[in-house]
């Protein structure tokens, strides 16, 4: 059985690491892993044929020739593998978390570090234990920084994912609910988040950290470098004079010098992920203006936060996730903005646990004081609520809401889509 050294030198000749023979690249070693309804032993002969150099299985009666590689655990052994490659590149890695906006700082850190330095980020939502190995194998030796976002659902995994990465600066861009039925409650919440604190620390690293935020300056312990960054009185970044109409625009505050940003971003919730990457561009010296320019070109996609035109009407797109904190945020941001026909389009909410039912009560009973000219509700969450005049629609599926906006058209209105991914609200965007 070769040492996870010697799979390393095999590593370093091919051209990356594949687990799906859907998408094997030419003379890249294919990882044959286990799911509730896979077996990747299965296809090591496909991926072979379809041009992998190599096959790492642990199943002795998987195909076989020479190209196969057998072990102990698949899973384990690309962990293993990504962790000794990221040891073996020895370069700063940003590790990323937090309930809501990870991503989006994730984005906007790697606009703004790709201005000066080269740069390889977590791609899509590769946050977890299979995510992140692959995000630290699909860097190379020019690669001078790592951006890895990290995902959780239950304590200990975020714990887990720093072993492999072993990030020496690191960001909870904040914590909420959201996974509830993995955590336990918010005290779980925090906990699971703050592991990325206690492993930073215990490597003297740096942290970035939202100064106004009491939650996470309470998780905050000793032996890490902070740097911190907020509104006005925060001594790192702050900002002033805010504008959302829709697209944000505001004035950094960097040191003594003012930034004016406008930004393609909606919602003043974004602001904080906006100033994180101004930290971590200043902190690893990239040229203030450079961080302007990145900013400034960022547009979002992915189904969050995009500001959407079509023949008929504007939208609002944030469909990607939704728990209890981002909804409310999101909410009361579209609460704000100045429309004579604004429209609710929200998708139920996932892993609540024993909570869903007051947690999708509580946006109901947010939606009902406001003068929306209509209200969508999607999912069995909300046919378990109540709502005291009986005017939103409720339908079970993104198939039935949309089949009643083929006869029931919107126009001119300003839709605002939210809900967990499990939704494909994004489907509804066509027939508005």
């Amino acid at each position: 059985m070769k040492s996870i050294a010697e799979l390393h030198q095999l590593f370093l000749k091919s051209s990356g690491a594949c687990t799906d023979t859907r998408n094997i690249i030419e003379g890249s070693m294919f990882f044959a892993l286990k799911g509730a309804n896979f077996d990747g032993n299965q296809f090591a002969e496909q991926a072979i044929a379809d041009g992998a150099k190599c096959a790492i299985v642990d199943d002795e009666k998987a195909w076989g020739d020479d190209s196969v590689i057998v072990v102990d655990d698949v899973l384990k052994t690309l962990q293993n593998l990504a962790n000794y490659h990221r040891t073996y590149l020895n370069i700063p890695i940003i590790g990323i978390t937090g309930t809501n906006g990870k991503t989006s700082t994730k984005e906007l850190v790697n606009a703004v570090l790709c201005k000066g330095l080269n740069v390889c980020a977590t791609k899509g939502n590769l946050n977890n234990h299979i995510g992140v190995p692959l995000t630290l194998l699909s860097m190379d030796e020019k690669i001078e920084v790592g951006v890895v976002e990290m995902g959780a659902n239950h304590v200990g995994e975020i714990a887990e994912l720093c072993a492999i990465a072993q990030p020496n600066c690191g960001i909870i861009t904040n914590v909420g609910k959201a996974h509830i039925e993995g955590f336990g409650s918010f005290e779980g919440v925090k906990k699971a988040k703050s592991e990325l604190y206690r492993f930073i620390e215990s490597v003297n690293g740096t942290l970035f950290v939202n100064g106004e935020n009491q939650h996470l300056k309470s998780m905050l312990d000793v032996g890490a470098t902070i740097i911190s960054y907020g509104s006005v009185g925060v001594d790192n970044v702050s900002c002033k004079e805010i504008s959302n109409h829709p697209l944000l625009s505001f004035i950094a505050k960097v040191g003594e010098k003012d930034m004016r940003l406008s930004t393609h971003l909606i919602g003043a919730y974004n602001i904080e992920n906006v100033l994180a990457a101004i930290s971590i561009g200043m902190y690893f010296n990239i040229d203030v203006s450079d961080i302007k320019a990145a900013i400034e070109l960022y547009v979002p996609s992915n189904n969050r936060s995009q500001l959407i035109k079509t023949a008929t009407n504007q939208i609002l797109l944030d469909a990607y996730n939704a728990n209890p904190s981002s909804m409310a945020l999101a909410l009361a941001n579209f609460i704000k903005l100045d429309h004579q026909n604004k429209v609710l389009v929200i998708g139920e909410m996932k892993e609540l646990g024993e909570s869903s039912i007051e947690e999708h009560q509580n946006i109901i009973d947010t939606i009902i004081k406001e003068d929306f000219s209509q209200v969508f509700l999607l999912g069995t969450s909300f046919s378990q609520v109540s709502c005291s005049d009986g005017s939103f629609a409720v339908f079970s599926t993104t198939l039935d809401l949309i089949n009643y906006l083929k006869d029931h058209p919107i126009k001119d209105s300003f839709v605002f889509i939210k809900g967990s991914r499990s939704n494909k609200l994004e489907d509804v965007v066509k027939y508005l």
